[in-house]
C-alpha cells in the first residue's frame, strides 16, 4: 500500500528531467561548499564566542554581505549561490501560499523550477484577500530575511535558525511542493543544512544564517523589474504581475505598489541590521 501510494504521488509530479538535470551540477558544487563548513567530528574544538568578541560577530555579517556581492561576479560564484537563490524563490512562493491561508483560502500546490522561477497555486481567495496574497510573495523574502538576520546573529540562536529553515523546507515538501525538481532541489538543500546546524563551528553557523538572510533580502531588490512590471509571459500566456494584481483590487497603479513594497522591503533590511548589529553594540 505504501509503495502504491508513493508511485501514485510521483506520477502526479511534473517530471521533465531534460529541463533540470544540468542544474544538478550547481547543487553538487554547492554541496561541496556546505561540506567545507562542517569539520570532521572530533577534530575541531570550537570555543563559544563571548560578548567581548562582538567585532567578530559583525565581521561575519560583513563577510556574508561581501560573499553576496562578489560571488555572482566570479566564474563559479553563481553556482555556489544557486541553492540560496532557490531558497529565495521558495520563500517568495511560500509567502503567497501562507498569505492565502491567512485570508481563509487554500494553498493547493507549490512548484520550483530550475530557472529559479516558481508558482504557488491557491484557491478560495477573493477581493482584498487577492491583494494580500500578491503582497505576501513580494514582502515575504524581506520579512523572512530580516528575521533570520536578527535571530541568527548570535551563537546561541544561529544553530536553531538553520534547523528551523531545514524543518520548514521539509514540511513544505510534504504539504505543498508538487513537482519533482522542487522535491529534489529543496530536499537536498534542507539535508545539507542539518549537519551544518548540528556540527559546524559557531562562526560557520552565524555566517551561513546571515548569508541566507541577506540572500532573502536581496531577492526583493533583485526582482525590482518584476515589481514595476504590469504583465509577463509564462507558457505562452500573458499573466498579471503581483503588483498589477494588487492594483486591480486597490485601484492605485501597479508602479505605486511596486515602489511602496520596495520601500517597505528596504525598511525591513535597515531595521534588521540595526537590531542585529547596531543596537547591541550601542547598549
Amino acid at each position: 500500500m505504501v509503495r502504491q501510494a508513493l508511485v501514485s504521488h510521483l506520477r502526479r509530479l511534473e517530471v521533465h528531467p531534460s529541463d533540470w538535470c544540468p542544474h544538478l551540477e550547481c547543487l553538487v558544487v554547492s554541496a561541496t561548499f556546505f561540506s567545507v563548513l562542517v569539520p570532521a567530528q572530533g577534530t575541531v574544538s570550537v570555543p563559544e564566542l563571548t560578548d567581548l568578541q562582538a567585532s567578530r560577530l559583525v565581521t561575519l555579517f560583513w563577510l556574508a554581505v561581501g560573499a553576496s556581492i562578489i560571488l555572482p561576479r566570479l566564474p563559479f560564484g553563481r553556482r555556489l549561490l544557486y541553492p540560496f537563490a532557490l531558497l529565495s524563490t521558495w520563500v517568495h512562493e511560500m509567502g503567497h501560499g501562507l498569505a492565502a491561508i491567512a485570508v481563509g483560502g487554500r494553498f493547493r500546490r507549490l512548484e520550483i523550477y530550475p530557472n529559479l522561477g516558481g508558482q504557488a497555486v491557491s484557491t478560495g481567495v477573493y477581493g482584498v484577500g487577492r491583494a494580500i496574497v500578491s503582497a505576501g510573495g513580494l514582502l515575504g523574502p524581506a520579512l523572512a530575511g530580516g528575521a533570520i538576520i536578527v535571530s541568527g546573529s548570535r551563537q546561541q540562536t544561529a544553530q536553531w535558525i538553520l534547523a528551523f529553515v531545514a524543518v520548514a523546507v521539509f514540511v513544505s515538501l510534504v504539504a505543498f511542493v508538487r513537482n519533482l525538481y522542487g522535491w529534489i532541489s529543496l530536499g537536498a538543500i534542507a539535508l545539507a543544512l542539518v549537519p551544518v546546524a548540528l556540527y559546524a563551528p559557531v562562526e560557520a553557523r552565524i555566517f551561513l544564517a546571515q548569508l541566507i538572510g541577506i540572500q532573502f533580502c536581496l531577492a526583493c531588490w533583485g526582482s525590482l523589474d518584476y515589481m514595476f512590471t504590469k504583465n509577463f509571459y509564462r507558457d505562452g500566456r500573458v499573466l498579471n504581475s503581483d503588483t498589477e494584481e494588487i492594483a486591480r483590487v486597490l485601484l492605485l497603479p501597479y508602479w505605486f505598489w511596486g515602489g511602496l513594497i520596495a520601500l517597505l522591503s528596504l525598511g525591513v533590511v535597515v531595521g534588521s541590521f540595526y537590531l542585529a548589529w547596531v543596537l547591541p553594540t550601542a547598549a
